[in-house]
């Protein structure tokens, strides 16, 4: 099935599929079918106007329909094409609904767009305050269908335990056009290190080229996709201890430990590169083991944090959002999620009541809210809407989750989020009061912190795999090198206002 998959996908990336007309080579296909926000029709509103890919001169203006107020009528006023035989391809949408249309003619071009039957009120509100956001696609119908293809073989390893080497080539040309992460062949793949070398409270960071990974490191501005934490029992046992999720390469879901020697083995089956990064010596000596465990042991089993992933992630108003390639002017944008999100209300009502509004509600102390009842209650209550997932994921928030399969409520911790809250128990922030949240805390924020040892030198085994790592990388094909690697000193409230937009990821040192 997966080489079924690799042979369609390249016939598409050779622009040979069948029926269908070439579609015009690109260097950055992954994600370029994500459409450019042009504006909003309201009704009874301004014109919105914008310069179209073939029409330069295109507005769009929008009014109720007189017989049927149910129904919105969008006109388009489309001139001066750049050729005779170009078109534009446009997204239209709501919280409530989407619409595909193309445009090949100059000249006027009525579009209905319809509420669904029994609109609520917020989406009667959003329609007629908000308006028919309009997006445009980069290229065609067929354009931005082998976009979208090229953009899923990233993920073609999420059904096997290990990864294809099709699949790691693809990713890698991924982080290296969207991320600027270089990532080379290694000569040796496996390095051993004494394992009594590793303490409590020691980091791994991890990536899988599986899509995944790398698609969140380039959206948070790291290099890897996925962290863990050691910690040794009263025995002296070591155990990896993360939260991460049971699928085709991993065996255990949710919050969990595993016996260091076969998390090696599991790791290297999966297709991780691990890299380790040992607490700073005078940390190491002062870390409360029990109390990191005391908490383990009251989160072992929860379920993965779905439920405040994103929002942990984006402090600012737009400078999270990732931006495409090749000058990365064209970025999702809030107007992208507000449309996504509501109509995922009614497609995927399990994706949003997992995801979106168990944290937007928290943020707004509401409760069993809906995407479009939100984003109309905040507007009503004088919040800008675009402003709920900038604000504080706090650590005291509790969530309705699970712990092995039974509801019960709970913290919500994503890898990161649960290794920095280890790291918290075990006395890592003490020294500012422990005054951090732990759920602000991307995998950059994680590592990047200044609490590593930066005196004692590798083994040798591990200078000779990777002379220029300045990290031990006990697995992979690859090399994975962390960025901005303890450099910043912990304070309080850190990581609660940081941007973090490609390719440079810069952040002002009080992020």
């Amino acid at each position: 099935m997966i080489y079924r998959l690799q042979d369609a996908a390249a016939s598409f990336l050779n622009h040979r599929a069948a029926g269908f007309a070439e579609v015009e080579a690109n260097e950055y296909p992954y994600f370029n079918f994500i459409p450019s926000v042009e504006g909003a029709a309201i009704p009874g509103g301004a014109t919105a106007s914008w310069e179209g890919l073939c029409f330069q001169n295109s507005t769009a203006s929008a009014a109720v329909n007189p017989a049927n107020s149910s129904q919105i009528i969008l006109t388009f006023q489309l001139s001066q094409p750049k050729s005779l035989l170009c078109s534009d391809f446009y997204l239209l949408g709501t919280v409530s609904g989407l619409q595909l249309k193309s445009f090949f003619l100059h000249g006027t071009h009525t579009v209905v767009f319809s509420l669904p039957s029994g609109a609520t009120e917020a989406e009667v509100w959003d329609i007629m305050n908000k308006g028919v956001r309009i997006f445009q696609f980069q290229g065609g119908a067929v354009q931005t269908v082998s976009d979208l293809l090229s953009t899923l073989l990233l993920f073609g390893s999420e059904a096997t335990q290990g990864v294809p080497q099709w699949v790691s080539d693809v990713n890698l040309d991924f982080l290296a056009k969207y991320a600027g992460v270089n990532m080379t062949p290694r000569a040796t793949p496996s390095v051993t290190i004494d394992e009594d070398s590793v303490q409590s409270g020691d980091f791994f960071g991890i990536i899988r080229l599986d899509g995944l990974d790398p698609v969140l490191a380039w959206a948070m501005g790291s290099t890897t996709g996925h962290t863990t934490v050691a910690l040794r029992d009263a025995d002296g046992e070591l155990y990896i201890a993360e939260s991460t999720v049971k699928d085709s390469y991993w065996p255990t879901d949710g919050i969990q430990k595993t016996p260091f020697k076969q998390w090696i083995l599991q790791a290297r089956a999966a297709g991780y590169q691990v890299v380790h990064a040992p607490l700073d010596k005078e940390i190491a000596a002062s870390f409360n083991t029990t109390a990191a465990w005391n908490l383990f042991n009251q989160l072992e089993g929860v379920e993965y944090g779905y439920r405040n992933m994103l929002w942990g992630w984006v402090d600012t108003l737009k400078d999270n959002y990732p931006c495409l390639p090749p000058d990365y002017t064209r970025c999702l944008q809030w107007e992208h999620l507000e449309v996504l999100f509501g109509v995922a209300d009614h497609l995927l009502p399990f994706f949003t009541n997992l995801m979106i509004t168990p944290a937007w509600n928290l943020r707004l102390n509401t409760t069993g809210l809906n995407v479009s009842e939100i984003l109309y209650y905040a507007a009503q209550q004088g919040i800008d809407p675009q402003s709920i997932p900038t604000m504080v994921e706090l650590d005291s928030y509790d969530y309705q989750t699970t712990r092995y399969n039974d509801s019960v409520v709970s913290k919500s911790m994503v890898c990161c989020v649960f290794v920095c809250n280890m790291w918290k128990a075990g006395g890592v922030f003490d020294g500012i009061g422990r005054d951090l949240n732990c759920a602000e805390l991307t995998n950059w924020d994680d590592y990047s912190l200044k609490i590593f040892d930066s005196v004692t030198a590798r083994p040798p085994q591990c200078v000779a795999a990777d002379p220029n790592n300045a990290l031990c990388q006990l697995e992979g094909e690859y090399t994975l090198v962390l960025n901005n690697y303890n450099s910043k000193a912990p304070y309080a409230h850190i990581a609660e206002r940081c941007p973090s937009e490609a390719p440079n990821y810069n952040k002002p040192a009080n992020c």
